[in-house]
């Protein structure tokens, strides 16, 4: 069993103080579908460099996706959002609905998934 010390990553600092203090991963939320709708979440310019950030100093980005979505957000607004990030290199992303877990399997079924 490989173990991996996860860390959340509220900002860009929370972020590289957790890659530089040894996480092997650091999950956040960006613009949409996070459960921490009224923070200050990465925009996709932002996510894209994170995930430049993470992989040049070998570490993981795991986006979080963990709210409840309704079929029209799935199909009009989760492709457009995930598919330059996962472009990018995104490393996996965190769900909550299963049915959101289902979706995202099937249009990136490569894209590591975590409940």
């Amino acid at each position: 069993m490989v173990v991996e010390l996860l860390a959340p990553a509220g900002s860009w600092e929370a972020m590289e103080g957790a890659v530089g203090s040894g996480a092997d991963a650091v999950y956040l939320g960006g613009a949409f579908f996070g459960a921490r709708a009224y923070a200050k979440n990465f925009s996709e310019e932002e996510l894209c460099r994170a995930i430049d950030y993470v992989h040049l100093h070998n570490r993981k980005l795991y986006l979080t996706v963990n709210t409840l979505l309704k079929n029209r957000e799935l199909e009009e607004q989760l492709d457009a959002y995930l598919l330059p990030l996962y472009q990018q290199g995104l490393d996996g992303v965190i769900v909550q609905d299963l049915g959101v877990f289902a979706y995202i399997r099937e249009r990136f079924p490569c894209l590591p998934l975590h409940v």
